[in-house]
């Protein structure tokens, strides 16, 4: 039998998937089909998204996420776009942490939720994300034309 709980719980979420925007960060649950290595022998890490676009459908939506530290034992063609901010920018954070922008990551609509959000990006901060995204060497230009970011 369905509760109604789970219902208002499924609409709730419909509605925060169809309001995704862009500049909006949420915290997922990623794993290597996202791009994302998993530390310590786990499957998955939870990360900060920040959307920055979304495909023609609708339903993938590409982003960069946000590091706490820098892997100093990485190419610079990686560690020189990682973009710093703090948590005066990002009230969401705990501490001063990175927006790679070396690399584009994808998440299916499904992965986001009404509990998924953590707030946005200020315009500004915005501007500077997609510029570095797309100054990055290390960046997919197809796949920035396919989010939309070119």
């Amino acid at each position: 039998m369905t509760k109604i709980g789970d219902l208002l719980g499924d609409l709730v979420d419909d509605i925060a998937r169809d309001a995704i925007s862009i500049g909006d960060v949420h915290m997922l649950v990623l794993d290597k089909t996202n791009g994302i290595t998993p530390k310590d022998g786990e499957n998955t890490r939870d990360k900060f998204f920040v959307v920055l676009g979304f495909d023609k459908e609708g339903n993938v939506i590409g982003g960069v996420v946000i590091n706490s530290n820098i892997n100093n034992n990485l190419p610079t063609t990686i560690t020189d776009y990682q973009l710093p901010i703090t948590v005066e920018q990002c009230p969401f954070l705990k501490h001063k942490s990175y927006v790679n922008c070396s690399r584009l990551m994808i998440a299916e609509r499904t992965k986001f939720s009404s509990t998924t959000f953590r707030g946005e990006m200020g315009a500004e901060l915005m501007e500077q994300i997609v510029e570095t995204v797309k100054e990055s060497p290390t960046m997919n230009k197809k796949m920035l034309k396919d989010f939309g970011i070119i």
